[in-house]
């Protein structure tokens, strides 16, 4: 099977607004996001003083992906967790499960990894799956889970 399966299996039925298969280098193996690599950009920061003055601030989702795998899900940038250019708060990181929960507005994300890989997927309350239920974390973290297993017990 692709890789471009996986993610296909990851979102089958509308279940799942993006997924991805990315090495724990922080290279993306397949995904929905319409882009081949983690991006860098400009992401605009609210000022912890004022929060009505935003400042720009250079990102590289790339390195803040991999750091946060690495420290307990902080991404070590003041621009925080940011995947596909939409921003997450950390809800909850487990190394020891290697599973990691993320919340943004209307909806949230799911990170499992194996040795070499991680799953990601996000959900929107916004948007109905194929049942006309809306997105959410449940399905989400289930698929991301069970995919991350599936690959770590194939040997990635």
């Amino acid at each position: 099977m692709s890789w471009d399966a996986y993610v296909t299996n990851l979102t089958a039925n509308g279940a799942l607004e993006y997924a991805a298969i990315i090495g724990l280098d922080g290279n993306i193996w397949a995904s929905n996001f319409g882009v081949a690599v983690l991006p860098s950009y400009q992401a605009e920061v609210p000022d912890e003083k004022n929060p009505d003055v935003i400042t720009k601030v250079a990102y590289d989702e790339k390195a803040a992906f991999v750091h946060a795998l690495t420290h307990n899900g902080e991404s070590g940038n003041k621009a925080g967790v940011r995947i596909n250019n939409q921003k997450y708060y950390s809800v909850q990181f487990d190394g020891e499960s290697k599973t990691w929960y993320l919340k943004k507005n209307k909806g949230g994300a799911c990170v499992a990894w194996s040795n070499t890989v991680a799953v990601f997927a996000s959900f929107s309350q916004t948007i109905n799956a194929e049942n006309g239920a809306p997105q959410n974390a449940s399905d989400c973290n289930k698929r991301v889970i069970d995919m991350a297993k599936y690959l770590a017990d194939s040997g990635y």
